[in-house]
């Protein structure tokens, strides 16, 4: 057995370093580490790849001395250091020059995250002011902390920013993305500016949790992707001013986002005009509680605001006594969608339609009724339950049969996805990346 765990280790150093090399990368840090005993041809190896350092391969019990003898000892450069775990009392207490290490040691990947703070709405510890001057960082990642007031900032790779519970000023936000001039991906949740005014010449998507936040598209001429996520507890301004390539923008909360396009606010009985239409969006996603008929209002005011839609996301809000007690009734839901005049992108563009968290209440089966009446090209409208749903097979039946008495003119049929929802950490990841067409599927 000895003999030929010994060989096995020979075959090994026998390899090819670059092929060893690439074996050690992979490895979890701890790991890697330990490589060094299986042999000579192994030994250098440690030294010589770049480090990618995750807190969450080194047993909790061992990161507050793994972590600071990892940094201080590898000599190469730093491909990733991901600190979802970041015990700041052990690192400058055992390596107080971490923050300048990580600068020296041309750190690629970087994230530094609290992860057992949840609620604090306090901001974090002081973000050492040499993070923002390393010019070799690609990808950041900021969860809890405060931002240094009139640190200089110098970041000319980075791709990738997301930025979670940090203390920054307004003027501050934009003095970051402004030195990141090749920025192609921004993240900003529950940060402490309360009006967000976003310019950059490079940025491509942007996730913004909108609680609480004033927002503004200002200058943003190669953004494709908008995806707005934390529904605000009350009234939020969205603007649109100068994005051009915009083509997927969601979700749009009937309920709470106060939209202005240009300089003209849309309301529920808004005319349409050229200064109130945004053509380049191609896939939208919108929120509407159809049992408040205030909102089945904006629902159409909205649409009409995206002429060119080809892919249409419903996310169907749930019931709220408190806010529906005085509402019209479904009938008159029903007489306002026989009445509304033609909606252009439901008329003539979309061809794909998806109704998510679908209950199955009358003022929804009545959307879908105006829905088999006037979209002409539409060739797919799939039906996404809301989960508890799925646990009564009489209410599912019940909805099939409601659907099978539409009749769409392209001839085609609603189909019933019994599928569960994804989770909000699937979602956002998907909504980051730019090679899936359409992030609001699920």
């Amino acid at each position: 057995m000895a003999d030929g765990a010994g060989s096995g280790r020979s075959r090994l150093s026998a390899l090819p370093n670059d092929l060893l090399r690439h074996i050690v990368t992979f490895l979890p840090v701890m790991e890697a580490a330990r490589a060094a005993t299986l042999g000579r041809g192994w030994r250098h190896l440690w030294r010589s790849y770049p480090l990618v350092l995750k807190d969450a391969d080194i047993p909790e019990r061992a990161r507050d001395a793994a972590i600071p003898r990892v940094l201080a000892d590898h000599p190469g450069h730093f491909r990733a250091v991901i600190l979802y775990d970041c015990r700041l009392a052990s690192l400058d207490r055992e390596l107080p020059a971490w923050p300048r290490l990580l600068v020296d040691k041309r750190t690629e990947k970087l994230v530094l995250a609290y992860s057992w703070v949840v609620n604090q709405p306090n901001p974090g510890r002081l973000l050492p002011a040499d993070i923002l001057r390393c010019d070799s960082l690609q990808e950041l990642t900021l969860d809890f902390w405060t931002f240094p007031s009139g640190a200089e900032v110098v970041l000319p790779r980075l791709r990738i920013l997301a930025m979670v519970r940090i203390g920054i000023s307004e003027q501050e936000l934009e003095s970051l993305i402004a030195a990141s001039p090749v920025l192609e991906s921004l993240r900003l949740t529950l940060n402490s500016p309360k009006h967000v005014r976003l310019r950059s010449q490079s940025l491509q998507c942007a996730l913004v949790g909108l609680s609480r936040v004033e927002f503004t598209l200002v200058d943003t001429p190669l953004l494709e992707r908008l995806y707005l996520f934390l529904p605000p507890t009350g009234v939020v301004g969205f603007r649109i001013a100068c994005a051009p390539n915009l083509q997927v923008l969601g979700y749009l909360d009937t309920r709470a986002h106060k939209l202005q396009i240009g300089n003209s606010v849309i309301g529920s009985d808004t005319m349409v005009s050229a200064s109130t239409v945004v053509r380049s969006v191609k896939i939208l996603a919108l929120t509407v509680n159809f049992g408040v008929f205030g909102e089945v209002k904006m629902l159409a005011s909205f649409l009409r605001c995206f002429p060119n839609i080809d892919t249409l996301h419903i996310e169907s809000a749930p019931h709220d006594p408190s806010v529906t007690a005085n509402e019209p009734s479904g009938e008159h839901h029903a007489k306002f969608w026989q009445e509304i005049s033609p909606i252009c992108c439901l008329r003539s563009h979309i061809k794909k339609m998806v109704i998510h968290d679908y209950r199955g209440d009358q003022n929804e089966f009545e959307f879908l009724k105006f829905i088999a009446m006037n979209a002409q090209e539409l060739q797919s409208l799939l039906i996404v339950p809301h989960e508890g749903i799925l646990s009564s097979a009489d209410k599912v039946n019940e909805i099939k049969d409601k659907l099978q008495c539409l009749q769409f003119p392209t001839g085609i049929s609603a189909v019933l996805q019994l599928s569960p929802k994804a989770g909000t950490g699937l979602r956002l990841e998907k909504a980051s990346n730019l090679t899936i067409d359409d992030p609001f599927e699920w």
